[in-house]
């Protein structure tokens, strides 16, 4: 159990790190594949196309709440 839980705290260290593999878990999870799924079927030129969706729902999404927060 103590192996299993440094490894955890390791694995976790190196995702908050590589923004490539963070991507990659995202996509997966939205399309509900495994990230071995992911890298067999979609390019990294799809993968970057996924990073750009998400950057510009995230924006769309904070100016709706900043339009809101100025409403009230």
């Amino acid at each position: 159990m103590r192996r299993e839980r440094s490894t955890s705290k390791a694995l976790e260290a190196e995702l908050e790190k590589d923004n490539w593999l963070m991507l990659s878990f995202g996509v997966a999870k939205e399309l509900g594949m495994t990230v071995q799924q992911l890298h067999d079927n979609v390019t990294p030129e799809e993968l970057l196309g996924w990073s750009c969706y998400f950057g510009i729902i995230n924006r769309r999404q904070d100016q709706a709440m900043k339009k809101a927060q100025r409403r009230r």
